[in-house]
């Protein structure tokens, strides 16, 4: 019984194909190491390795930026918070932590999707100030922090992106987003390439 990636190889090698000249883009990095044991077997000369690239991999190439912890990204959003909020209204990194680790959850979750960020802040930011109205001489301190919160997020999300993307760094659903608006020069730069998925 063959495997489905020693078929792949057995019909690339029946076309002529350049096993060194390929770029191979798999699931896993596991995957990567099967497939070099496999390329061994079918092939039957000394070959230079074809590059081969976790679909996560080929993602980060695409976007240009590398995946970091979330501990580091929690350091990086508190930076930005730090400069964006009064030091009067700032939260110990204790306290933030709880809830900017949430939030990031939630930046993740917008970029992953591809979903308009200033959009979905409008809307975040207009249905809090529904479940607060009052008039504005009842509102107490707490809820106007509160509200001024909801209103930084726009402003927060960009300066934290913003910083990451040039430290060359992200979160998934940032390296996602990026890749998406990086395809196409990527293929125009690639244009030669032969790519294997």
């Amino acid at each position: 019984m063959t495997t489905f990636i020693f078929d792949v190889l057995n019909d690339l090698k029946k076309k002529n194909y350049n096993f060194s000249e390929l770029t191979f883009i798999l699931p896993s990095k596991r995957a990567g190491l099967f497939l070099k044991h496999q390329i061994a077997k079918v092939s039957n000369k000394t070959l230079f390795a074809p590059e081969i690239l976790s679909i996560e991999e080929f993602v980060e190439e695409l976007s240009q930026l590398k995946s970091v912890t979330n501990t580091d990204l929690l350091f990086e959003f508190y930076s930005t918070y730090q400069k964006l909020t009064e030091t009067a209204k700032q939260d110990t990194f204790e306290s933030f932590s709880k809830w900017g680790q949430i939030l990031l959850q939630d930046f993740n979750e917008i970029d992953r999707y591809l979903i308009p960020q200033h959009q979905i802040f409008n809307y975040l930011s207009a249905i809090q100030e529904i479940n607060h109205w009052s008039s504005e001489s009842n509102q107490t301190e707490f809820i106007k922090n509160y509200l001024s919160f909801w209103n930084k997020l726009t402003a927060y999300y960009e300066d934290f992106t913003t910083s990451l993307i040039n430290k060359n760094i992200g979160y998934q659903g940032l390296i996602y987003r990026e890749a998406v608006e990086n395809i196409e020069a990527y293929i125009q730069n690639t244009a030669s390439k032969k790519f294997v998925f």
